[in-house]
């Protein structure tokens, strides 16, 4: 098994791609494609891009966007209204308010975005951020064009959410949510995606400010689904819900495996991740 890596600056850092079993220059050649489509997607996603796509919109409160976006906002709504707005797409608003430390407000939410084909209207305070699943979607496009080279083996660690594809099987470290240097558990993955939120990596002064709006009782919540941009929402938006509506949405949805790390450190699996802990 040989393998080549490659780090590339994106989402505001560094993400890694590792191609197996493929000449480098081959490999140099392919990831320079699948980074500038990277670019180009991240330029319609990037929340904090004043001229990105989405920017454009939650300045001119009504555009007809890109069917890419509108997708991607499409899922991002399914989601705010299966959590009843405790995972909620439209709050960008009061995401700046806590990364300034402004007083936040609530005078927004999902329910003031509105669509007509691609026309999509803001209403009131609503600033649209999709940081929970763009991040995903874009990480898939990449998996998706590595797959149409004829690439059968790879790993995509985008700032710590991984797909991982072929026939390798790769253990992935899940950090202790409270002693920054320790591994609370190591899991399996194969042909899968892998995506934690938490409290611990961005937060204002404290835990309970998070980069995550409306977090409870759970301090890291990891999921492992077939796609990035599955993984990705589901853990996020996971992590917010009400306990009810948490463990429907867990029940109804048997592909995503899900760890939840809880303020006292007691763990809870559900759908068999249990089989994936070492």
């Amino acid at each position: 098994m040989n393998l080549t890596s490659f780090k590339k600056e994106l989402f505001g850092k560094e993400i890694e791609i590792i191609i197996y079993d493929v000449d480098i220059e081959i490999a140099r050649d392919i990831i320079e494609e699948a980074y500038k489509e990277a670019l180009r997607l991240q330029k319609k996603f990037n929340f904090f891009d004043g001229e990105s796509e989405l920017s454009i919109l939650n300045k001119k409160r009504k555009l007809k966007v890109s069917d890419e976006l509108l997708k991607v906002i499409k899922r991002g709504l399914e989601f705010s209204k299966n959590t009843n707005g405790k995972y909620d797409i439209a709050i960008g608003k009061r995401i700046l308010q806590r990364k300034t430390g402004l007083e936040e407000t609530e005078e927004s939410s999902y329910k003031d975005i509105e669509i007509n084909g691609n026309d999509i209207t803001l209403k009131r305070e609503a600033m649209i951020d999709l940081g929970s699943i763009a991040k995903g979607y874009i990480t898939d496009r990449i998996a998706d064009f590595l797959k149409s080279k004829g690439v059968e083996n790879f790993i995509i660690d985008s700032r710590g959410d991984i797909i991982a594809y072929g026939n390798y099987e790769y253990l992935v470290e899940i950090q202790h949510p409270r002693k920054k240097n320790e591994k609370f558990y190591r899991i399996k993955i194969k042909n899968g995606a892998v995506a934690t939120s938490g409290d611990y990596n961005q937060f204002y002064g404290n835990f309970e400010k998070s980069h995550i709006i409306n977090s409870g009782e759970i301090i890291s919540l990891t999921v492992v689904a077939n796609t990035l941009e599955e993984a990705d929402v589901y853990s996020t938006a996971l992590f917010v819900a009400d306990e009810e509506i948490r463990e429907k949405m867990i029940k109804n949805n048997k592909g995503v495996k899900v760890l939840m790390i809880m303020k006292d450190l007691k763990s809870k699996a559900y759908n068999k991740f249990k089989d994936l802990i070492k």
